[in-house]
Parts: C-alpha cells; structure tokens; sequence
C-alpha cells in the first residue's frame, strides 16, 4: 500500500518559499550589475537553505514513504550553511579578501559530508542487506554533522551582528547621511536567523532521538527561514546599491596614525577653530555629499585627527556634529520671513540635507519637535 501523500498549508508556504529561494538564487547569479562574490555566496546559502526545506517538506508529506527513490537525493547538504554564510559575511565587509589557509576548514567539513552521503548512496546500491546498526551509525553521523553545522552557524551570526554593529558606527564616524548605506536590516535579520538557528540547535539535538523531536518547532524553523529567504533576496534586489562593495570601503580603510600627544594637546584649539570656520562661515554642511573624508582634505588634516577633535571638544560623532549646523541652519530660516514660501523640504535641501526621513529624524531628536510641529509653534 503507498503512503498518503500530505500537504498541509504550512508545506506549502515553505514550499512556495524554497522554489523562490531558488528563482531568487538564480537572479544572483546570472544578474550583471549584481555579480559580485559575497552575492555569490548569498546565492549559494539561499539556494542551499532551499533545498533543505524542500526535502524537509518532502519528508513531512510520506513523500519518501511513498517513493523511496527519493531517499537516494541528498541536496540538503547543512555544512554549506556555515560554509556560504562565513563567505558572504567575509566578501561583503572585505571586498578584496584573499582566501586564508583557516578557511579551507569550511570546505573540508563540507567534503567530509559530501564523501559521507556519497558512501551511504553507493552502500544502497550494492544488493546486499544493511544491518539496523549500520544505518543507525550513518544517522548518528549525519546527525552530528548537523549539529556542528548548527553550533558554526550560532557562532558567525553572533560574530556577523557585531561585525555590522562596527560598521554602524563607523558609517557615523564618517558621514553626514548614512541612508543608502545603513545594514540595520542586515543586522536585524540576522537578530531573526539567531532566534531560528538556537531552535534548529535543540532540533539536532532531538534528532538523537525521534521521542523529543518537535514538529512544531521544525515548522517554525522551515518556514522563519522560508521568510528570511525573501526578505534577504528581495531586499537585494530592490535596493541595487545595498551590498554595493564601494558602501564598505572604510571597514577595509587602513588607520591613520594620530600625532603625538604633545602636538594634539598644543594645537587642539587651533585645528578646531579651522574646521569650525571651513564649516560655519564657508557653509560646507551644506554639501549633501559631505564626509570625514572631504573634511579631512578641506582642513588638512587626517581623518582620525578630526575625528578625535570633533569627539574631544564637541562629544558628538560626525553625523550629529555636521547635521546640528544643518538643523539650525533651517531653524533660522523658519522664523525668518524671507523664506516662508519655502516648504520644509526646501529648506531641508537647501541646508545640506539629502534625504526627509533623515532631516525629520534628526530634527525630531535635535530639537524634540518634528519640524512641521516647529514651523507652526514658530509663525
């Protein structure tokens, strides 16, 4: 008698995830302008985590039971999880990395399983029995495999969140406008994919033993990472320049060396006046396009001086100090009735900013009134 077939409706959400997992894959791959290594490996660990959930959801619904040919497909290959998302993480803050003796680790636990799988199809083929303890041994290896692959991945998300948390602040150590470049979407997915690999975690545990096996929490991975899947590959290629490698160049920036003590200590005041007057009087907040890069070249000065100047006198990173003269530039001209056939948008231009979310933001937190709330309060 064949097995009935299930498919319930959460197979096919997940179903319907993995297929666009793959699709989205594909576009990765086979895209010009998004052909690059860490899109690569996002490729790789989307299409991976896609086949894992097809065959996870074939085995849900008897599909094995009632065609056991299937059994012989092995595509959910868990050590090219840590392996693609190590890569990915490494491509996309280190754009020119060149591969380390240290990595080859991910590509021998993955031949490891491949070499494993492999012997189990090949021991299926000879017409001979296999013992209960022989397939219990392969289990129990496979099953410890996935285990460790769940342990790496816990580790590289962890490691992956404070990686991006760096790089957050120093888009604010180096930019007035950080939209366009911000990962916080990164960094919360990820938040997301820690949540579902600590249940994967437990579910390679219960895997020892079918008697504490959780469907319901196997539902909850399949189908959370059915949804990080399209959050990930969409997001990616909505916004063309979101893992654009230019956006991380000062993660890969060499450190300038900061003079002495001496001379910062002696010449503070002066350097400062400098950098207050190429700002204030020759209005270069105003650039939408302003960084520490150009404010270094402007005052000549290295970019770790200012820095440390700006922290130590004014005790605001780059983005507040440069958009405190752009909030009070459009708050002068509020109150001033030359301007008041301006909309706020216009004098938020005007002013240096390039974008409304991060003019109403900055605003709303500078002055604890959003700035149509000030306009009104002010005419």
């Amino acid at each position: 008698m064949i097995p009935t077939i299930t498919l319930n409706l959460f197979n096919l959400l997940i179903l319907f995830g993995a297929f666009q997992g793959i699709i989205l894959g594909i576009i990765l791959l086979s895209t010009q302008r998004l052909r690059k290594t860490s899109n690569a490996y996002l490729a790789l660990m989307m299409i991976v985590f896609a086949f894992i959930n097809l065959q996870n959801t074939a085995n849900a619904a008897n599909l094995y039971q009632a065609y056991p040919i299937l059994e012989f497909i092995q595509l959910d290959f868990m050590t090219l999880i840590p392996l693609s998302l190590y890569f990915f993480i490494t491509y996309l803050l280190k754009p020119n990395y060149q591969i380390q003796k240290r990595d080859y680790f991910f590509f021998a636990f993955f031949l490891f399983e491949l070499c494993l799988r492999l012997f189990w199809m090949f021991w299926h083929m000879i017409p001979k029995s296999y013992t209960d303890s022989q397939r219990q041994v392969f289990f129990w290896l496979a099953n410890t495999i996935e285990f460790i692959a769940a342990i790496l991945t816990f580790i590289l998300i962890v490691k992956a969140i404070k990686q991006l948390k760096i790089y957050e602040k120093e888009l604010y150590n180096n930019y007035a406008e950080i939209e366009g470049r911000n990962l916080s979407w990164l960094r919360n997915t990820f938040i997301a994919g820690l949540f579902l690999t600590g249940i994967w975690f437990f579910l390679s545990l219960s895997d020892y033993s079918a008697e504490y096996f959780s469907r319901t929490l196997a539902y909850t991975v399949w189908l959370g990472v059915s949804i990080l899947i399209l959050w990930i590959g969409y997001s990616t290629l909505i916004q063309q320049g979101l893992l654009d490698t230019t956006i991380f160049a000062i993660s890969e920036k060499p450190q300038e060396p900061l003079p002495p003590a001496s001379e910062l200590s002696s010449k503070t005041d002066e350097h400062y006046e400098r950098i207050l007057h190429i700002i204030a009087v020759d209005k270069l907040y105003q650039n939408p396009d302003l960084s520490m890069s150009l404010l270094s070249e402007k005052s000549e000065l290295s970019n770790g001086y200012v820095s440390q100047i700006i922290n130590q006198k004014r005790k605001q990173n780059f983005f507040d100090f440069i958009n405190s003269y752009r909030v009070e530039d459009v708050k002068l001209k509020i109150v001033d009735p030359k301007y008041d056939h301006y909309t706020l948008l216009g004098l938020a231009q005007d002013a240096g900013f390039k974008s409304k979310s991060t003019f109403n933001a900055v605003f709303k937190k500078m002055t604890g009134q959003t700035p149509s709330q000030y306009r009104k309060a002010h005419s």
